[in-house]
């Protein structure tokens, strides 16, 4: 028998209703069936369109460097630098031609909370899209460098709109079986985005004419436009229409995303209205500022320090700035290197999840991390031969090695860590702190590098990846005093180290409780076998 419920109905009611009737044994444990009965063609669809989101920022990313190096685009926005003599851009052109964009993706992912609240997932979503083939368009026919940057700027607030839907989306609807590989495919598909946006610049830089830049940035109008229509039929997430009350809508779009039956959806559906109740009673007790109490501070700083480490690492060199950066250095062909850094970057990125889930965190992050300091004192250090093919040369290959260390261990820490370290109850204002720090060290490493590496500026050249090395031996001491291991530990773990006051190196072989409980229960299950 199916429960009939109104569309006003609130989660607690609907709860309670499945309880009493029956359906459901136990209030605050979802009950779900295999993973094989679970996922179903739809449901791969939906996440797969919703991941692509991630597209719009890997695009932007990657192909900005490459079209920024154009001789064209800089023969039309600035013409020749006088300090070079060459069509490169100025530190303060690269400046706002890297910069800008941040600062829209900051306004972008603070305008999400709350869009995502209202408004759902699926149309936050759409606007997005809406907003960022508006900001394209204004690219591809900007008459001067200041209407390219307002491109970028309005493009920039559609990029953080979508960074900070499609996770939600992607978390709330997959089964828990299969939530981190569907939310590790948001990186895949921002670097698989990267790399076709290197290509596509990589074909047009032969041109020799405005189309040579003209044409990739048409393409990231179209990207937006497909993305749109893909994503207008998809149904919208079971947990948020839990949440507002819309159980039919609810009901029924779970049925779209799932192969089992009724009696299943309906036992998920109270599993999500026990899970909203739950959370709606964490949240009235806690604010924002609780992230910095003297119990959760350590882990909101461990937590929200990763991605933004992440940009003092030295990769800027090699991912936003790489073009631009290989033709000050003097490689052969930077478009076709820029190319294999983004290959490099892609093949990290799918390694990252079966080396992280296999070694733990920890191991990776120093593992990789060393390989990172060691690439940024080399390849410092081959700066100094100035005027040396093979050194430049070198210099490259270092930095392609440098993207798929960084993409295997670090990058992907970075999405991982601040989920699992923080406290349930606090997860989302963690997340909202992290990303606001991730921006802000964005926005200023971007001002920066130009600054260091530019020949009107301090032209360091590669000489700025010794500073990036001494960054990273306080990132490792940093790492092994804060960095805890969480594989397989369960968020009540967690919780329990962290007030146990566990050292960061000790969390591998500490017996938690969850574990000393699993333990003597297994014993006794043995003993009782043996007896029997």
């Amino acid at each position: 028998m199916e429960i009939q419920s109104k569309s006003h109905q609130t989660p607690k009611s609907y709860a309670t209703e499945l309880s009493k009737s029956g359906q459901v044994q136990r209030f605050n444990v979802a009950v779900q069936p295999s993973e094989d009965r679970t996922t179903n063609f739809f449901l791969v669809l939906a996440c797969t369109i919703f991941a692509a989101a991630s597209l719009l920022f890997g695009f932007d990313d990657k192909i900005i460097s490459p079209v920024a190096a154009l001789e064209p685009f800089v023969d039309k926005y600035q013409g020749l630098n006088p300090a070079t003599g060459t069509y490169v851009l100025t530190a303060r052109n690269q400046t706002l031609v890297f910069s800008v964009p941040l600062v829209g993706s900051i306004i972008g992912g603070i305008a999400a909370s709350p869009l995502n609240f209202h408004y759902g997932r699926k149309r936050p979503l759409l606007l997005a899209y809406l907003i960022s083939i508006g900001g394209a368009l204004l690219q591809v026919f900007a008459p001067t460098l200041a209407a390219f940057v307002s491109g970028r700027f309005i493009n920039g607030i559609a990029m953080g709109i979508a960074n900070g839907t499609a996770p939600l989306y992607l978390s709330e609807v997959v089964p828990t079986a299969v939530r981190g590989r569907s939310v590790s495919c948001i990186n895949i598909l921002n670097v698989t985005a990267g790399v076709i946006g290197t290509v596509v610049v990589f074909g047009t830089e032969k041109l020799g004419s405005e189309a040579s830049y003209t044409i990739p940035l048409a393409v990231q109008c179209v990207l937006p436009a497909i993305l749109f229509v893909c994503t207008w039929p998809l149904p919208e997430s079971p947990p948020w229409s839990v949440a507002h009350g819309r159980l039919d809508q609810a009901r029924c779009n779970l049925r779209k995303l799932r192969a089992f039956g009724d009696e299943h959806v309906e036992k998920e559906l109270q599993a999500m209205a026990s899970s909203q109740e739950n959370e709606r009673t964490l949240k009235e007790h806690v604010s924002f500022w609780d992230i910095f109490s003297r119990k959760h501070v350590q882990r909101t700083l461990t937590a929200g320090s990763f991605y933004s480490l992440n940009q003092i690492s030295g990769v800027v060199l090699s991912t936003t700035y790489s073009t631009v950066f290989l033709t000050e250095i003097g490689t052969g062909d930077p478009f076709s290197l820029t190319v294999i850094a983004s290959c490099c970057t892609l093949a990290g990125t799918i390694v990252a999840p079966f080396v992280i889930d296999r070694a733990g965190r920890r191991p990776t992050a120093f593992v990789g991390m060393t390989a990172i300091l060691i690439i940024d004192a080399v390849a410092g250090g081959l700066a100094f031969q100035e005027g040396s093919k093979s050194s430049t040369t070198a210099i490259a290959a270092l930095s392609f090695i440098l993207n798929f260390f960084w993409a295997s261990s670090f990058f992907s820490l970075s999405s991982l860590m601040p989920a699992e370290m923080a406290t349930p109850s606090l997860r989302h204002h963690t997340m909202a702190y992290t990303i606001a720090c991730a921006q802000t060290t964005a926005v200023i490493t971007t001002l920066v590098v130009p600054q260091l590496t530019a020949a009107d500026a301090a032209n360091l050249g590669a000489k700025a990846y010794l500073i990036f090395a001494g960054c990273m031996v306080f990132i490792i001491v940093f790492v092994y005093l804060l960095m805890p291991e969480t594989r397989g530990r369960t968020f009540a773990e967690i919780d329990e180290m962290y007030e146990a006051r566990v050292p960061a190196w000790k969390w591998r072989t500490y017996p938690s409780s969850d574990n000393m409980n699993t333990c003597i229960s297994h014993g006794a299950s043995e003993n009782a076998s043996h007896k029997t």
